[in-house]
């Protein structure tokens, strides 16, 4: 009498898998790397940089611009990721509404780069624990692109500086929104994740 498909499937299973043999050596290299703890730090150190620097330029109570960037850099160290990095982006733009070039304070645009850094620390930090470690070439894998949208922010942001004894709020209106295009267009996907 014949055997049921299940029991042959399941004889054919053990007979292939289940013999016993040795598992083949495998061989793993590991390039330099970083500690998951230094992305986190450099990331809260971000995330509390941009709130000072943007409240430096307006006329809040000092102690109000630390309590802000405490708050902000608390939660960045309790829960990496795009929250905090987001919430201190809102807060530095907020504080930065309240400075006498306002609307259009030329700052923006030296601050910018420092909101993209911080954003993109949050995303590795959000993505590493702190006792990880990532290797330096998969850091590498973004910073041409994060140099570019960095560099053209700063030169941007300088030209605006320069100019800002003039009235420039067009050009730092249309600073503003090259900049927003550049940073969607080179970010609009994660570092290496599929949509």
């Amino acid at each position: 009498m014949r055997r049921p498909l299940a029991a042959r499937l399941r004889a054919w299973w053990r007979s292939r898998y289940e013999t016993g043999r040795p598992l083949p050596v495998v061989r793993v290299e590991v390039g330099r790397s970083l500690p998951g703890v230094a992305l986190r730090t450099a990331f809260v150190v971000a995330v509390a940089a941009l709130v000072v620097a943007a409240g430096v330029r307006t006329d809040l109570i000092t102690e109000l611009v630390l309590v802000l960037a405490g708050l902000v850099a608390v939660w960045a160290a309790v829960r990496p990721g795009p929250g905090p990095a987001h919430v201190a982006l809102v807060t530095a733009a907020l504080e930065l509404l309240g400075s006498d070039a306002a609307p259009f304070d030329p700052a923006v645009l030296w601050l910018a780069p420092l909101g993209y850094v911080a954003t993109r620390l949050g995303w590795w930090a959000s993505h590493t624990a702190a006792t990880d470690r990532v290797e330096l070439e998969a850091l590498r894998h973004g910073l041409a692109r994060d140099g570019v949208v960095v560099a053209v922010a700063l030169a941007v942001g300088g030209a605006a500086w320069a100019l800002s004894g003039r009235p420039v709020s067009w050009l730092v209106a249309l600073g503003v929104v090259a900049l927003a295009a550049l940073a969607w267009m080179a970010v609009r996907r994660d570092d290496g994740e599929a949509r």
